[in-house]
């Protein structure tokens, strides 16, 4: 291995040299510049290995370039950087093809190079205005190819024979360099906005959420047969509007020739100015490009100035919605989702060379930090030098968590009150508002008016139905006021608990919709016994009977999240047992059989005869429904055993009750009966209204088949009677089912049909019931044709006769 020949390393266009602990965010710009034009530019942070001696890889690498970029910045020369300058410099002398050109970077003195004595004889690349100094730049590009710049090109050259102008100019005036990767639905979205009509559109979003490299993507569709105007409009821009109008008179003269004297620009307020300034170019076509526009009454004026242009789009970003500007067209970009934040990975894997795998990756980080680029960006550049699996495990790199906290920022200014807002809407994120209504919950007016707020702040998205709020603000509004959503939480579940406790059928099923996801944000935040405090045992008993069964199997799962972290062995076992039992009765005993499992393996399962009983009824319950009738009645021994010694009525009368269910299956209705009489005694006047019910429909189809169809017929009626008005929907089909079978049994076909319909239009929890009231329903139905068609026979053979 040792002896093996290291692989030659490419050669770069430019090496890049800067003061790597002063200047590293601005280089770093101006490099990605460079690679956007096609540039194979060697910056350290780019190219050196974890692992590699960086002094010699840098060595190596500028050996291997035939130019050398000397970024000089307000701090002077790095030591590092004195060192490969004085390397440069040095081959050059000795005769090597190589230059070397200085590079002033914003916030240089002036004169610039008057201590750094060995670089003051090149001619350099001045951006101490900026680096979206077009002129400067494309110098720069020229020197790194070693040709010369030539007399500049009128801007509008390429627009008379029809030619787009170059992407880079507005590109590199927003330091959005071409990544060839783009959020492809928020283009599309700004896109048409755009084309939709005259008026201004501007792309809202929280900060560092990408907002300008939409802009950039957007305007790269639109800018043929225009010309190009890009502002930055924030910073002193936004405070003072005249650098904005003086800006534009600089274009305007650099681009047509056609711009005003300072004289004549001051003799006029602002917008009179700037009004004046486009009326010099009515003539043309324009595509107006406005990033971080101030969201105050100046940026409406300014959007108001440039849409009374005769043709004339504009596209702006902003961090909010505007204000008084009802003529502007507003479209949110918001954070990525978790799809482009993985495609993002696997571009930017792909483009540095990253050795991270994306689906992999996109696992493992936080949600907040999968949706923000900025965020996003900065930890894959970690990537290059530290395996990923190390930056996450102990904690983010510091400078990840800096561009993520830019939200906090903008909720950190928000009053007490809008806080508390953001906490209830995150909390009803995935909450239906017409529910939380129907439920009767009413929201206070002072979260209402917060919300009218809290939207154009980009902080609360408005979605179908209600409100959302993005993960990246979820977790600012935790570290701004980690105890926000949590009192958030326990106001809006005790409010709840409440409402459940007298809900009808109604507003039960409102309620049950509004429980569920505000369950999941419990779990999230930690707040288990708060949860289980809001959903007791007898709200979801009259979820289960009413037929409300989505929302049942949510909610005991979560509170079986909830009980295995309070430690609850009672909780635990007999939470799973519901959910086993309710998703068998759904059709999936596989999944059911496996949670009973899990119920007998919680540590202390075994030490209390109730919990044994309920597990043993549990395995009897699933073993008749694969209809395995010896493991059943075996079962049910052990547990009418165990619930005999406890005393449980209750328990004892399910347990005959299921006895009798498989004698009635084998067509043994005498020892069915019994069995059904036995668990009403059992039960006595206390049992539970639905077990009991259930079980004197059954004893009544019993009796029908032992010779008594009229008063079994009685007996049915008087059951179905009762579960309506208790409102017992779910063994309703079975109560109805029996029924019909009796009316049929008494030839009365008719009325067995209307009770079969009935009993389709219920839901059934049990599917061999739901099989049989179908075959019923066709059976009758196709008897009853037959019947009418038998009938038309015979009326025809009678006017024939």
């Amino acid at each position: 291995m040792g002896s093996e020949a290291r692989p030659a390393r490419p050669a770069y266009d430019a090496f890049i040299s800067y003061n790597a602990s002063k200047d590293r965010a601005v280089v770093h710009r101006l490099a990605e510049m460079l690679h956007a034009e096609g540039f194979h530019v060697f910056l350290d942070d780019w190219y050196v290995v974890a692992g590699d001696t960086w002094h010699e890889r840098q060595n190596e690498a500028l050996a291997n370039s035939p130019c050398c970029l000397a970024m000089c910045g307000a701090h002077g020369l790095g030591p590092w950087q004195n060192e490969e300058l004085r390397l440069a410099v040095a081959a050059r002398v000795s005769g090597r093809s190589m230059r070397v050109i200085p590079v002033l970077l914003p916030g240089v003195s002036d004169p610039p190079l008057e201590h750094e004595d060995f670089l003051d004889r090149y001619s350099y690349c001045d951006f101490r205005g900026g680096l979206d100094n077009s002129r400067s730049f494309t110098r720069l590009c020229a020197g790194i190819r070693g040709e010369p710049l030539g007399p500049p090109q009128p801007a509008v050259s390429a627009l008379r024979v029809g030619q787009p102008p170059p992407a880079a100019a507005y590109r590199s005036a927003f330091h959005a360099p071409a990544g060839g990767w783009q959020r492809s639905s928020a283009v599309a979205a700004a896109r048409a906005a755009v084309t939709a009509g005259g008026a201004p559109v501007v792309l809202c979003g929280l900060p560092g959420i990408g907002k300008t490299h939409v802009l950039c993507d957007t305007a790269d569709g639109l800018r043929a047969g225009r010309t190009v105007l890009a502002l930055s409009a924030g910073g002193t821009t936004a405070a003072e509007p005249r650098y904005l109008v003086a800006e534009v008179n600089a274009w305007l003269d650099r681009t047509f020739g056609r711009g005003l004297t300072d004289e004549e620009l001051y003799l006029h307020d602002w917008p009179e100015a700037l009004a004046a300034l486009l009326a010099r170019v009515a003539d043309e076509p324009l595509l107006v490009l406005l990033d971080d526009l101030g969201t105050d009454r100046a940026g409406g004026t300014v959007l108001r100035a440039f849409a009374g242009h005769p043709d004339c789009l504009v596209l702006a970003t902003a961090a909010e919605h505007l204000v008084d500007t009802a003529d502007v067209r507003h479209v949110l970009v918001p954070p990525m989702s978790r799809a482009e934040g993985t495609d993002f990975i696997a571009h930017m894997a792909e483009r540095m060379n990253l050795p991270v795998a994306a689906e992999e990756l996109a696992e493992q980080l936080p949600a907040d930090v999968l949706s923000h680029p900025l965020a996003l960006r900065t930890f894959l550049a970690h990537t290059a030098y530290v395996p990923a699996v190390l930056l996450v495990r102990p904690g983010l790199p510091p400078d990840v968590l800096s561009a993520r906290k830019l939200v906090s920022t903008a909720v950190v200014r928000l009053p007490p009150v809008h806080r508390k807002a953001l906490a209830w809407a995150a909390v009803l994120g995935r909450v239906a508002l017409a529910d939380l209504l129907s439920a009767g919950m009413a929201l206070p007016s002072w979260f209402t008016l917060a919300l009218s707020d809290l939207v154009p702040r980009c902080l609360v998205v408005q979605v179908t139905g209600g409100v959302e709020v993005p993960q990246l603000v979820i977790q600012a509004l935790d570290d701004v006021e980690p105890t926000a959503r949590r009192t958030a939480l326990h106001e809006i579940l005790t409010e709840l608990a409440g409402l459940a406790v007298e809900a009808e059928r109604d507003a039960l099923a409102s309620l049950a919709g509004v429980l569920a996801p505000v369950a999941l944000v419990s779990l999230e935040t930690g707040e288990w016994r708060a949860l289980r405090e809001a959903v007791p045992d007898r709200l979801l008993d009259r979820l289960n009977a009413r037929g409300f069964w989505k929302e049942y199997v949510l909610l005991t799962k979560a509170l079986i999240e909830a009980s295995d972290r309070l430690g609850d062995t009672a909780d635990r076992v007999r939470l799973r047992i519901r959910l086993s039992r309710k998703i068998a009765q759904l059709g999936d005993t596989r999944s059911a059989w496996q949670l009973a499992r899990e119920g007998e393996a919680v540590p202390g399962a075994g030490d209390a005869t109730a919990l044994r009983a309920e597990l043993a009824g549990q395995r009897a319950f699933l073993s008749y429904l694969q209809e395995d009738d010896r493991s059943t009645l075996h079962e049910l021994g052990i547990c009418i055993a165990l619930r005999g010694r406890e005393g449980d009525a209750a328990g004892l009368l399910i347990a005959h009750k299921l006895e009798g269910n498989v004698h009635l299956r084998r067509g043994r209705y005498e020892e069915a009966a019994a069995a059904y009489r036995t668990a009403l005694a059992a039960g006595g006047e206390r049992a539970d209204a639905r077990h009991r019910l259930d079980t004197e429909a059954s004893l009544a189809m019993c009796e029908a088949r032992l010779g008594s169809p009229e008063a079994a017929a009685r007996s049915l009626k008087r059951t179905v009677s009762e579960m309506r008005a208790l409102s017992l929907t779910i063994d309703l089909p079975r109560a109805l089912h029996g029924l019909a079978l009796v009316y049929e049994r008494l030839r009365l076909p008719a009325r067995a049909l209307e009770l079969a319909r009935q009993a389709a239009s219920e839901p059934a929890r049990d599917p061999a019931v739901r099989k049989a009231v179908d075959r019923m329903l066709w059976r009758l139905e196709n008897l009853q044709q037959a019947t009418r068609f038998s009938g038309g026979v015979q009326r025809a053979e009678g006017e024939t006769r």
